[in-house]
């Protein structure tokens, strides 16, 4: 009968997934703090609709309220049902970049110099929270 046993790389891989997760959410969180702060100061968006459903560079606020949430129960947990919230995680960044794309906000006219590229950034950091997501998922399930 044969053992199993993982490799120091396999275990410092499994074990960077959280933290480098939690710190693609903090990135995220900032940018999304930052992207609403910008088009409010900016008469872009009003302050409410910064991080509402009218938002331009910033997810709404309770979108990025789940995805804290769901970070933190994807890190902290480490039994197959911490996979739950991480893989809701990965699909709720699916839909926010394909929202990204397709909700009329990416290149709005409305935006100053800078803003779309400020857009893009928001999208490529709510892609990776959602790759790490997914791979975080996959760690759990296979637990």
């Amino acid at each position: 009968m044969s053992t199993a046993t993982a490799t120091p790389e396999a275990a410092t891989t499994a074990s960077s997934v959280p933290r480098l997760l939690t710190l693609a959410m903090g990135a995220l969180l900032v940018v999304d703090l930052v992207g609403g702060l910008w088009s409010a100061l900016s008469d872009v968006n009003t302050w409410p609709d910064a991080w509402g459903g009218h938002a331009l560079l910033a997810a709404p606020a309770p979108m990025v309220a789940a995805q804290v949430l769901m970070t933190w129960m994807a890190v902290r947990g480490r039994r197959r049902r911490a996979a739950i919230p991480a893989g809701l995680l990965a699909l709720a960044c699916v839909v926010s970049v394909a929202s990204g794309f397709f909700d009329g906000g990416l290149g709005n006219a409305a935006l100053e110099p800078g803003m779309a590229a400020y857009q893009v950034l928001l999208l490529a950091v709510t892609g990776v929270v959602g790759v790490l997501a997914a791979v975080r998922t996959v760690q759990l399930v296979r637990q």
